[in-house]
């Protein structure tokens, strides 16, 4: 058993061949800086990033459409100064009641 394995291994170390591709291999795959690892984790960075830039333009476009109609609509400008700022008309009291988030049970 011990000389077939010797063997095996001496056959082993004098395929050039195979060491030559598994090196490139290696290289390829992981050390160079061109490599598929690499090019798996940049891919994965540009996949995070595009939805990064996708969620920006959502919320740029939900804010333009804001504006717009705060600059058209009176209505708007209306809602926004009694929810944003508290501001009221002449005839009405307005209450802001905050609540007190702590737990007294613990």
């Amino acid at each position: 058993m011990g000389q077939r394995l010797k063997n095996f291994c001496w056959s082993l170390i004098h395929k050039k061949y195979l060491w030559t591709i598994l090196f490139f291999i290696v290289v390829v795959g992981f050390v160079d800086p061109n490599s598929f690892w690499h090019r798996y984790e940049m891919h994965q960075q540009n996949e995070e990033l595009r939805a990064e830039i996708k969620d920006f333009e959502d919320r740029y476009n939900a804010d333009t459409h804001e504006l717009n109609e705060l600059e058209h609509n009176p209505e708007a400008v209306e809602r926004v100064a009694r929810v944003n700022l508290y501001m009221k008309t002449a005839n009405e009291d307005v209450y802001v009641i905050e609540s007190d988030n702590t737990n007294t049970d613990e």
